[in-house]
């Protein structure tokens, strides 16, 4: 008797259960559109990205050890969709790269990974979805060095995070990064810590997040605090923020927004204002409205609208045009996000 396919057979019902333990996703965004912009004398139309969400590529996977452990990593690239570009050119996968321990105790991860401001403001100060046009963010960005929000510099080299696991509604994670430098006279110069912690349970949400960025001479320090209702009707989105470092930065944003869902899509609105108390007339104002409509769970259409207007000496404007200080800012936005 031949017993080739017979072992053959054993050895493969053997290995299926340790495939089936681990697996590997490719996924990614899609995010393009048609953007105009004026300030003043100067105008922008062309192409524009990541509006709702940054256009992106990614792997990742899971694997199961047993006894509830499970061996989780993350490789996500950005790219500027409308040229193909990367969209970093000094980090393979820019967005994030990190591997780490998932069980019930939560998350224990290592790499380049979002910081607790990169995951709150998401939550809590959506009222106008993603960066682009969020009138928080637009203001955020501005502010030298922050770390709260996706538009900013909100993911870190070398950290070390954990992230708090099932727990009803309460959220809570840290994160310690090294940052650049690990060595030398200066390896202590751009380290980071952070921390957020946030409750929602039906309706209501609310989170707190704080991070410290060390630098050579006067540290930076930044406060955010969150929150959201939902009415059915309408959900309700309010925030304020605040990052100082001595004699180079002592701003704060307010948030209110606002989104109401309409059949198959959504309206929406926000207002922000950025108050510089460093810089003598540097405040501004954005105000945001527009529609989302989703064609299916993975394909949405949006139009917004931005409106910025600044003080003598501030110069904020269209994530994707330039404007002089002093000069209001009025920009548009069409287009669709693809999920895959």
């Amino acid at each position: 008797m031949n017993y080739r396919p017979i072992a053959l057979l054993v050895a493969a019902v053997a290995s299926a259960p340790a495939l089936a333990q681990s697996n590997v996703t490719i996924y990614g965004i899609a995010d393009v559109g048609v953007g105009y912009a004026k300030a003043g004398d100067t105008t922008f139309t062309g192409i524009i990205g990541g509006v709702l969400s940054g256009s992106r590529i990614g792997f990742k996977g899971s694997e199961d050890l047993g006894n509830g452990l499970k061996a989780v990593f993350v490789l996500e690239q950005g790219y500027d969709i409308g040229t193909g570009a990367p969209a970093s050119t000094s980090r393979q996968f820019h967005r994030q790269a990190w591997a780490g321990l998932r069980g019930g105790f939560g998350t224990i991860a290592l790499g380049r990974q979002y910081a607790p401001g990169y995951k709150y403001p998401g939550k809590f100060s959506a009222g106008v979805p993603g960066t682009v046009f969020n009138s928080q963010a637009l203001l955020v960005n501005s502010i030298p060095g922050a770390s709260i929000h996706p538009g900013t510099d909100a993911r870190w080299n070398n950290s070390i995070s954990y992230v708090l696991g099932k727990a009803g509604g309460l959220m809570a994670e840290a994160i310690y990064s090294f940052q650049n430098d690990q060595s030398g006279d200066d390896r202590d110069e751009d380290d980071r810590a952070g921390i957020g912690v946030g409750y929602a349970s039906g309706p209501f949400g609310v989170g707190v997040v704080y991070h410290h960025s060390k630098r050579a001479d006067d540290d930076l320090k930044e406060v955010y605090v969150g929150g959201s209702f939902d009415f059915g009707a309408a959900k309700l989105y309010a925030s304020y923020q605040t990052a100082k470092e001595d004699n180079v930065v002592d701003a704060a944003v307010a948030y209110l927004g606002v989104s109401v869902p309409l059949g198959a899509g959504a309206l929406h609105a926000d207002v922000g204002q950025l108050s510089d108390d460093e810089n003598d007339d540097n405040d501004t104002t954005s105000v945001t409205v527009g529609y989302t409509h989703d064609l299916s769970k993975r394909t949405t259409l949006y139009a917004l609208v931005n409106r910025m207007d600044n003080d003598d000496g501030a110069g904020r404007g269209a994530a994707f045009a330039d404007t002089e200080d002093g000069e209001s800012t009025t920009s548009v936005g069409f287009g669709l996000r693809h999920k895959f």
